[in-house]
C-alpha cells in the first residue's frame, strides 16, 4: 500500500477521481436544493438523476475503449476539465437552465473513470484488489467530501458561488494531469511475464447472475444517494445535516471498499461479497425507524456505506479477468452497466415514491439487497473468483509512470 501511494502517477490518477467524484457526489445536493427551488416533484427528481448517470454511464464503454487504444492521458485531462467547467458555466445560468447544463457534467465523469482503473491497476503490482480498492478510495473520499461541502456552501453562500468552489479544483488537477508523461494506451494487455492469463470464462446462468448482482447492489446505493437529502428536507432538516448524513455514507462507502479489497486479497472474494451483502440490509432499514434528526442516522448510515462499498473494487476486477486485454473497454462496460442500473433504480424509486410515498418505498430498498445476496450466492467458488484478481499487464521497471510494487 505504501509503495502504491508513492507512486507520482497513480497519485495523480487517483486525485484526478476525487476531484470527479466530489463533483458527482455534489450533484445529488444541488438537485435537491433545484428540486425545491423549482418545485419538482419525485419522479421529475428521479429522472434528472437518471439522465445524469446514464450520460456518465452509458458513454464509458466508448471511452474505455478509446483507453485501450491510444493514450488516455487526454480523456484524464479533458474529463477532469470538463466537469470544472460545467460547473462554473453552471453558475452562471439560472434556473432550469443551469440544472439542463449540469446534466451535461456526468459526461466528463465518463471519459475519466475507464482510464483510471487500467492505469491505477498497472501502477498497484500483485496487489490489484488492494491497488484498486486504493483507487475507488480516492473517489470515495471525493463522495464523502462533495455531499458535506455542498451542503456547506448552500447554507452559508449562494448556488451559484457553490458552483464556482465546487468547479475550482478540478482545473487545477486537469492542470496538473497534463504535466505528466504520456499515459500507457496499452489497457493492461502487455503481459508481465511471456504468457498471459485467460480470459475467466463464465456460463450464461453465471453470467447472468453477475450482471442481476450488478443492478441490485448499485439500486440502493443511488437511490439513497438522490433521495435521502429530499426526504430529509421534506421534513424540515437543513441541507447541512443532509449534506453531512450523506457525506457519512460515502464515508462509510470509502473505508469499506479499501477493506474490501485486502479481504479479497487475504481471504476470498466471494465470501467477503456475501458477508457484506448479508450486513447491508439491517443499518439501511434501522435509520428509517429513528428521528431522521437523531444522531444515530449518520451512524448507521455510515456503516450502511461501508457494508456496501466493499463489493466495488472485487466486482470491477471480476469483469476486467472477463477481458483482460481489453480492460478498458471492460471497466467502461462495468462501471457504465452499474451506474446506469441504479441510475434506473433510482427512476423507479421516484416514480413509486410518487405512488406510495417516499419513505415507505426507501424502507422497502433492503429487499432489493437480499436479492443481491442471492446472486452472490450462486457466484463461483472461492477458487474461480480469486483468478480475476491475477496481475494482467504490469508496466515494466522503469517505464514512464514509475516502477510499480509487487508484494507489500
Amino acid at each position: 500500500m505504501r509503495t502504491i501511494l508513492r507512486n507520482r502517477f497513480f497519485l495523480a490518477v487517483a486525485t484526478g477521481h476525487l476531484v470527479v467524484d466530489v463533483m458527482n457526489s455534489a450533484f445529488p445536493v444541488i438537485l435537491a436544493s433545484l428540486a425545491l427551488q423549482l418545485g419538482l416533484s419525485n419522479a421529475q427528481l428521479g429522472l434528472a438523476a437518471t439522465v445524469y448517470v446514464v450520460g456518465s454511464s452509458l458513454t464509458q464503454p466508448l471511452f474505455g475503449h478509446v483507453a485501450d487504444r491510444r493514450n488516455s492521458r487526454h480523456l484524464a485531462v479533458g474529463g477532469v476539465l470538463w466537469m470544472g467547467g460545467v460547473f462554473w458555466l453552471a453558475a452562471l445560468l439560472p434556473g432550469y437552465a443551469a440544472l439542463l447544463c449540469l446534466l451535461l457534467a456526468g459526461v466528463g465523469s465518463a471519459a475519466y473513470h475507464p482510464q483510471g482503473v487500467i492505469n491505477a491497476r498497472r501502477a498497484s503490482g500483485h496487489l490489484v484488489a488492494s491497488g484498486t480498492s486504493l483507487f475507488f478510495l480516492f473517489g470515495q473520499v471525493g463522495l464523502g467530501i462533495g455531499p458535506a461541502l455542498a451542503g456547506l456552501l448552500l447554507a452559508t453562500t449562494s448556488l451559484p458561488t457553490a458552483l464556482m468552489v465546487l468547479g475550482t479544483p478540478a482545473l487545477l488537477v486537469a492542470l496538473w494531469l497534463a504535466t505528466l508523461p504520456a499515459f500507457s494506451h496499452h489497457g493492461g494487455s502487455r503481459p508481465a511475464s511471456t504468457t498471459a492469463p485467460a480470459p475467466l470464462r463464465l456460463a450464461w446462468p453465471i453470467l447472468l447472475a453477475f450482471l442481476a448482482l450488478l443492478a441490485l447492489r448499485f439500486w440502493p446505493t443511488a437511490a439513497t444517494q438522490t433521495f435521502l437529502p429530499k426526504l430529509m428536507g421534506e421534513r424540515g432538516l437543513g441541507a447541512d445535516w443532509y449534506g453531512l448524513v450523506l457525506a457519512g455514507f460515502m464515508a462509510g462507502s470509502a473505508v469499506g471498499g479499501v477493506l474490501g479489497g485486502i479481504s479479497a486479497d487475504r481471504w476470498s472474494a466471494k465470501g467477503t461479497l456475501v458477508t457484506t451483502l448479508a450486513l447491508a440490509p439491517l443499518p439501511l432499514w434501522l435509520y428509517l425507524q429513528l428521528p431522521l434528526d437523531h444522531p444515530l442516522v449518520l451512524a448507521l448510515m455510515v456503516v450502511a456505506g461501508g457494508l456496501l462499498g466493499a463489493q466495488h473494487s472485487i466486482l470491477v476486477i471480476m469483469a476486467q479477468a472477463m477481458l483482460p486485454h481489453r480492460m478498458g473497454l471492460a471497466s467502461g462496460l462495468v462501471l457504465g452497466y452499474m451506474f446506469t442500473a441504479g441510475a434506473l433504480g433510482s427512476l423507479a424509486t421516484g416514480v413509486l415514491a410518487d405512488r406510495l410515498g417516499l419513505e415507505r418505498v426507501l424502507e422497502a430498498l433492503p429487499l432489493v439487497i437480499v436479492g443481491a445476496l442471492l446472486c452472490a450466492l450462486v457466484l463461483p467458488r472461492r477458487r474461480l473468483l480469486e483468478a480475476a484478481a491475477e496481475p494482467v499487464g504490469m508496466p515494466a521497471e522503469g517505464e514512464e509512470h514509475g516502477p510499480c510494487p509487487t508484494r507489500a
